[in-house]
Formats: structure tokens, sequence, C-alpha cells
């Protein structure tokens, strides 16, 4: 993951909001509580410890803060010993949270005067203060060699206190580098001695570092834990409130979680924490879209995205995710689509894996409800991709720190090896690499565990989304099939009705007209107009029986698809049919309801399209029948067509049985229509 500002990773076990603050938890807190010596009472209590001249300092411009300028001025005439050392570190402490690169040039001039007088302590502050600046910028590798560096005189003079500190230190660094085994045993070396000297401000800010890699572990209760002792050190500290609202949200208490956020949000709105206000925000949004309170998740993402405008989007992806969640569980899939692909441009700028995923994702999610064929393989393959980079980041991590462990073991067994016999070298030798090889089997299992316990919960969670969908699609099938088979019965019926009722009325009347005409005697005219009537009368009997035979054609009935489908081909001017497959009989709704579709298609052709030759054919294997029919006519826009009531009702009939329907069309090229259906 690359980024410019100090990240902790992904944290795998936690609703993706609330990574927002575990991602950036250490850059605020830990830099505002890491530990900062208290300054001298007066510079002239300050003792010099060495001679010569001071180390150029060129006094800047007046900055504006009032502090700053003071010590700058102190500086420009303070002499070359430890008064100087610290005036550098007061100064980079107070440029560290506003200025980095000048924080880092005066903890560097801390650094090498330290050096010049041979001054631990000026070596213990620059190496606490310059790591820190490193690790917020990702550079953990660097931040480890200067602590290490600092940390040899310390243990050299047995300073327990520095020893701590800069464990702790030690420990941050790793964290940035997601080496959590290694970072968890440096606060596990620091925690007593903080608990110990009741070293309150330490032990609160470890207490919030340790909390957070618990959830980063998916270890939530111990998350918990050791959330609600550093929320006991300051009640009032809303960092620590919302990594307990995470911790308690990943457990599925989200009541409690909501209840540590609004807490978390008041504090923020009485410290003007703007920043960790647009993040609380859009952790209430989560919580909301758990709990499916959509309007309230609605309301508080888009108050998350409005902070997150105002410093720039480096966080905004996490918001337009959730936004388009929030959207796609209302079903506006349009709207939801364009918040995911912002999100999108946001990862792919900032190199973000976790959150390309989570993209990927959603977007497959919403190809799927869409039916949109090309962009599921699309985003089933860009998912692939990232899912692979992700698991081969974290193998290459843990691989990094199992290899760091053992090599710190063999270079304390050299140690070690020096005082004592080369006998027990050996045995130690081989007692140290079976310990290694053991904590390696247990890390890998205990790996494997962990994300065998999130793919199987990842499982029962789509399973279940995938048993609602499935409901819901029966349930809508049902009404659709329901429908189909009332207007199958109706149009039986009045089929019925109109062949043998008046069907058989018009025959009377005609037969009755024949006689009458035998034995009357009419004039010229009056023969003429019983002739057209007589003519009309034909017409109408003929047209009743056209209209009751497309109703329900009687060898639909009778002897199946193919042959209804060939008498209603033969009727139809310039159409042609073909069957290919076995002609034996389906399912009498099926095929009904294949032909009705066949009649639709056949009659759009016929009226909107002035084609000059209609070709319908009709597939069918062991499990599936294929109709397609096709003319040469003026063709469509299907995104303007599809909204007619005709193929309206074709896709019902499709849907009604699982079907799929596709349309090729282009205005002035024609148009095919081809409709596929089980038959098993």
């Amino acid at each position: 993951m690359k980024n410019n500002n100090f990240q902790l990773g992904s944290c795998k076990g936690c609703p993706y909001n609330f990574r927002l603050l575990l991602l950036l938890a250490t850059f605020i807190l830990y830099g505002c509580n890491c530990h900062d010596a208290p300054p001298p009472a007066t510079l002239s209590s300050q003792v010099a410890t060495t001679q010569g001249a001071p180390l150029p300092f060129n006094v800047p411009e007046p900055t504006g803060n009032a502090q700053i300028d003071s010590l700058l001025q102190l500086a420009a005439v303070a002499p070359h010993d430890t008064t100087l050392a610290n005036l550098y570190h007061e100064t980079g402490q107070m440029y560290k949270n506003t200025d980095p690169e000048k924080a880092k040039a005066y903890f560097r001039k801390l650094g090498t005067l330290s050096e010049q007088l041979d001054w631990n302590k000026g070596r213990y502050l620059y190496a606490a203060g310059y790591s820190l600046m490193l690790t917020r910028e990702g550079l953990g590798d660097s931040a480890i060699a200067v602590l290490q560096k600092a940390y040899e005189p310390a243990v050299y003079e047995n300073n327990e206190l520095w020893i701590t500190r800069l464990s702790f230190d030690m420990g941050n660094a790793y964290f940035s580098k997601e080496w959590y085994v290694t970072a968890l045993r440096y606060y596990m070396e620091a925690l007593p001695v903080f608990e110990k000297q009741n070293m309150k401000k330490d032990l609160q800010t470890l207490y919030f570092m340790m909390s957070q890699l618990y959830i980063y572990i998916n270890d939530t209760e111990k998350a918990i834990e050791y959330g609600e002792k550093s929320l006991s050190l300051d009640p009032e500290d809303e960092l620590t409130l919302y990594v307990i609202a995470g911790a308690q949200s990943t457990a599925g208490r989200y009541k409690i979680a909501e209840g540590y956020l609004e807490k978390a949000l008041r504090i923020c709105e009485l410290n003007n924490n703007i920043y960790l206000k647009g993040v609380v925000y859009a952790s209430l949004a989560d919580v909301a879209l758990m709990e499916f309170d959509l309007d309230r998740a609605d309301r508080y993402a888009h108050q998350a995205l409005e902070i997150t405008r105002q410093f720039g989007y480096s966080t905004g992806c996490t918001v337009f995710i959730l936004l388009g969640k929030i959207e796609t569980t209302k079903g506006n899939y349009e709207k939801s689509e364009m918040y995911v692909r912002e999100a999108l441009q946001i990862a792919d700028e900032l190199d973000i894996s976790e959150e390309k995923r989570d993209c990927y994702m959603l977007l497959l999610e919403l190809a799927v409800a869409q039916r949109k064929y090309r962009d599921i393989i699309q985003y089933r393959n860009e998912l692939t991709l990232v899912e692979q980079a992700i698991a081969n980041a974290t193998t290459l991590r843990a691989s990094e720190e199992m290899q760091a462990i053992y090599e710190t073991e063999k270079k304390e067994f050299r140690i070690t090896a020096l005082e004592e016999e080369r006998k027990m070298t050996q045995r130690l030798g081989i007692a140290a690499g079976t310990a290694l090889m053991l904590s390696l089997v247990l890390f890998i299992i205990l790996w494997r565990l962990m994300v065998q316990k999130k793919r199987i919960a990842e499982q029962k969670r789509k399973l279940a989304e995938q048993q609602v969908q499935q409901l819901e699609q029966e349930k809508q099938l049902i009404a659709t099939q329901s429908l189909l088979d009332g207007e199958i019965q109706e149009r039986t019926r009045l089929a019925r009705d109109l062949h043998d009722g008046l069907g058989s009325i018009l025959t009377g009347t005609r037969l009755h007209l024949h006689e009458m005409k035998k034995n009357a005697s009419l004039s010229h005219d009056s023969l003429e107009h019983y002739n057209i009537a007589f003519g009309l009368l034909d017409e109408s009997i003929r047209e009743m029986r056209r209209i009751a035979h497309h109703l329900m054609p009687e060898s639909l009935r009778a002897v199946g698809l193919k042959q209804a489908a060939t008498d209603f081909c033969r009727s139809i001017p310039h159409a042609t049919f073909a069957f290919y497959g076995d002609d034996s009989r389906l399912d009498t709704n099926l095929e009904i309801v294949l032909y009705r579709i066949m009649h639709e298609l056949v009659n759009n052709a016929l009226k909107h399209s002035g084609a000059g030759h209609i070709l319908v054919q009709i597939m069918r294997d062991k499990d599936r029948i294929a109709l397609t029919v096709e003319d040469d006519g003026c063709g469509f826009d299907p995104a303007t067509a599809s909204k007619g009531m005709g193929l309206a009702n074709i896709r019902t009939r499709v849907d009604a049985f699982k079907g799929s329907l596709m349309i090729d069309a282009k205005l002035g090229a024609g148009t095919e229509v081809h409709v596929e259906m089980k038959t098993g």
C-alpha cells in the first residue's frame, strides 16, 4: 500500500469504515503523546558539556507563532551545549504537526549536536522525534534503524525508562510495517514498566495502540479490553471512543458501537475536531446501514462526504464506497455505480489495494443485478487480480517478519555462544532452530485459521443474501406465472366462446339467409345488396375464426408448437419458418408462451420494420429450446424501443420461465431477437 501519510494496513476483521481511523490514528494520537521530554525550567540552568563555536543557526523570518519565534531567537544566541540541543528538540516538537520537513531538519540538528556532545539523552530524544516523522511517511525500516542505534546506549547504561520508551516507539514502527507479532512483542515489553511507574500519558497511548493492534489481528474482545483501559485514563478521548466503537461493530454489537460514536461526535464538536468528526459520521452511516436504516445511513454518509471534501479526497474513497452500498441497497444501481467509480479513481491514484477490492466487489454485484454479463466477467477478473496482490503482499510481509525474527534470534544466539562452552552452544542452536520452526508452523496455522474463519463468515453472509434474493425472485416468478396461466386460460375461453358461441350464431344466420334467398323474389338492386351483405357475413365468419385461431391455435393444442408455428408462418407473406432438433411435445404452458412470443415478434416486424423477409427458427436439443426471429427491416434503437409494451410483455414471459432474451438491432441494419429457455 502506498501513501504519503502513515498507514497501518488493512483491518481484515472490521467494517471498512473503521479503517479510516485505524490507518491514521497513530498519525494523530501518537504524534501528540509520544513521551515528549519536558522543557527545561530555565535555559540558564542547562550546563554546557563541550567547548567550541555553536552550529550555524540562521534565524528565519518571524513565523507568526510566538512560541516558535521565541525558540528560534534563543537558539540563535545559545551556547554550543545541551541548552542548544534542547532548543532544537523543542523546535522540532513545535513543527512536527504543522511542517514535517522543518521538524525533521531540527531533529537532525539535535542528533548531530548530541553526537558531538556525546549526550545520550539527546540521542534518545532525536531517535524518538525523528523516527516518528519517518514512521508517518511510511518509512518504517528507516525509523527502526534510527531507534536501534539509540537503543544500544540505553541498554548499556541500563536506562529502564528510555529502554521502555524506545521499545514502544519500535513497536509503532513495526506496526506501520504491518509486522503485528513483532509490534505486539515490543508493546508487551513496554507495558509493565509504564504500569509500574504509573506513566498515565504514555500508558494511555500504549493501551490505545494495543487496542488497534488487536483489531487488526481480529481479537475484538482484547481490542475492547485495552480500549476501555485507555478510556479509563482519559474518558473524553474521542479517538479511543472511536476505536472501541470499531471493535464493538466488528463483534456485531451495533447499538453499543453507535453509543460510543455519538459520544465521540459530541466531543469532536466541542473540540472542533472537524477531520475526526467526518470519520465518525462515516462510521455512524456504516452502523445505520448494518441496521438497514437507509435514510439515516444516507444522511450521515453525505455529512461525512461534505467534511471529507474540506480535506481533499485522500479518505474520500471509503465514503464513496459507503454511499455506493447505500444506493445499491436502495436499488439505485446507476447512482451506486457513479459513487463506486469515484472511489475506484481515488483508490487507483493512492494505490490502496483493499479499497480497490471493495470497489470491484460492489461493481461486480451491480453488474450481476443488472445482468451485464460482459461487465461481470471483467470485474470478476479485476477482483481476482486485486485479491491476489493483497494475498501476495500479506504473505511477503509474514515471510519478512519471520525472517527478521529468525535473524534476531541468530544474533542473540551468537552473543550467548561467546560466553558458553561449544557443546552447550550446539544444543542451544538446535533448541533455537526447533523453537523457530514451531513458531513458524504455529503462526502459519493461526494465520490459516484466521483466513478460514473469515472465508466461512463471508460465505455464510453471501449464502444468506442469495437465499433472500432467491426467495424474492421466486415470489416474483410465481406471481408472473400465475398471471400468464390466467392469460392462457382466458385466451382459451375467449377462443372457445368465439368459435362455439359467436361462430355458431353467424353460421346459423348465414344458413337462414341462404334459405331466405331460395324462397324470396328479389329485384336486381335488392339481390345486389343481398349478395354484398352475404359476402360481408362470410368475411365476418372468416375474421372471427382467424381471431379465435390466434387467441389459441387449435393446432398448438392438438399437435404442438412445430405445426402451430408452421401454420402461422405460412399465413404471413415473406415469412420463412425452420425447425431443428427434437420435435416431441413440450410442456403445454411452455409451448403456448413460445408461440405467443413468436407471434408478438413477427407482428412487430410486420408493423414497424418494413421488412422484405422474416426468418423464424426454432432449435431444440435435450434440455433447452431456442427461438430466433430475424428480419431485414429498418431496425431500431433497443434502449428506446425496450420501453414499449410489446417487448415488456415478451420480457415478462421469458422471465417467468427463467429464460434469456437477447436483442441485436441497429437503425437501418435489421433486427434479430433470440430467446432461449430450459425444457427440463
